[in-house]
């Protein structure tokens, strides 16, 4: 049997958004035209509240999905666990979980899936994304087990350790994963790794600009036969990734530089992201140095002279490679501060959703209007 995989679509992904759709078209529709299973591992949008627009996109394209999977006989084939770009607190629907109560596809976080065609059976497991520093006690606590006489699949939409150049020790290892599967796939991590204990083919779209973004975005059809990794190729733009490092340069020399570098680079109509690190010469300041637009999808990082800038890009970058967002790093803070007090309001989560709607101090209201017995208040 033939299992496609694709992740990281960042459907609704507002600067590079006609990419983030066409591309994140192209690979699901060529998955459905090519596999007999097709799993979506994460990040399927970008936001876990997304425009209407962008959902109306994503139902059409999974619609289209369906349609050239019933044209071979396959249905019910499609499913998905949701990623930390669209993850949603215990009680809140997500927008994967929406398309899944359409029935568009299927949502197996925390859960076991069978799928059966000509005979063969596929067991689908995983876990959605969940914070990074609870990711392993998940992992055990998880409800998922192989199913005998299956080729079992277990998918999770997390940072590893093998997968980073920096290690953070909240990130999950290799060895955290349950065993006795015999496929496991990781979304989340944008980089493509196909060979080693976890296969990942990377986001089917750029969104960072780093440069472990470089290279082809694509998908990977599994063959459980011949148990190899294909990468599948989809027609995307691909980020040039560049760093130019100066001494004691003058801003006319820099601006010359950069200029020749972004026209190089930007051949072929790639995503170019130039960083511009070293010092300036004696005499001038950050200040005298005017980077001007150097065209549509051409991008540069000034990271010179200035040590409270380099300060800042420092502490972005630590907060790139963490892979946490705002809203993440804020759940992890309120967690440690209710860390051993007396708080009885039930999910610290979903009151770190309530508190970001606005609608936390009402519901906390009617808690306690509740326990004296008395009517909420409107």
């Amino acid at each position: 049997m033939k299992v496609a995989f694709v992740t990281d679509t960042h459907f609704g992904y507002r600067r590079f958004e006609k990419d983030a759709y066409a591309q994140g078209r192209e690979s699901i529709l060529a998955a459905a035209a090519q596999a007999d299973i097709l799993i979506l591992g994460g990040d399927n949008f970008d936001t876990p509240v997304p425009r209407m627009e962008t959902i109306a996109e994503v139902t059409g394209i999974v619609r289209e999905a369906q349609a050239i999977l019933a044209s071979r006989g396959i249905r019910n084939a499609i499913f998905a666990i949701h990623g930390n770009h669209d993850r949603r607190a215990k009680g809140f629907v997500h927008p994967t979980e929406l398309l899944a109560q359409g029935g568009f596809l299927q949502t197996f976080h925390n859960k076991t899936l069978i799928y059966e065609r000509h005979g063969k059976k596929v067991a689908v497991s995983g876990m959605g994304s969940v914070p990074e520093d609870l990711a392993a006690t998940a992992l055990k606590q998880i409800g998922c087990r192989p199913v005998k006489d299956a080729f079992n699949i277990f998918v999770v939409h997390q940072s590893f350790q093998e997968f980073e150049r920096i290690k953070h020790e909240e990130y999950l290892t290799f060895d955290d994963l349950p065993e006795g599967y015999d496929l496991y796939l990781c979304g989340h991590v944008h980089q493509p790794s196909l060979s080693g204990k976890v296969l990942n083919p990377g986001s089917t779209v750029v969104t960072q600009l780093r440069e472990d973004e470089s290279g082809q975005r694509g998908w990977l059809l599994y063959d459980t036969h011949e148990k190899k990794p294909h990468f599948m190729p989809i027609k995307s733009r691909e980020l040039a990734h560049s760093v130019l490092e100066f001494s004691g340069a003058t801003p006319d020399e820099i601006r010359k530089k950069v200029e020749a570098e972004a026209r190089k680079l930007k051949k072929g109509g790639n995503l170019v992201k130039i960083v511009v690190k070293g010092t300036l010469a004696q005499g001038f300041r950050t200040s005298d140095l005017r980077l001007q637009e150097f065209g549509e999808g051409v991008y540069v990082d000034n990271s010179l002279n200035s040590e409270n800038l380099k300060e800042r890009i420092a502490q972005i970058k630590a907060a790139r490679e963490k892979k946490t967002s705002a809203k993440e790093q804020g759940m992890a803070i309120l967690r440690q501060k209710l860390e051993g007090t007396s708080y009885s309001l039930g999910d610290p989560e979903k009151l770190f959703e309530e508190l970001l709607e606005g609608t936390a101090l009402a519901n906390i209201r009617g808690k306690i209007e509740k326990e004296k017995g008395k009517p909420a208040a409107d």
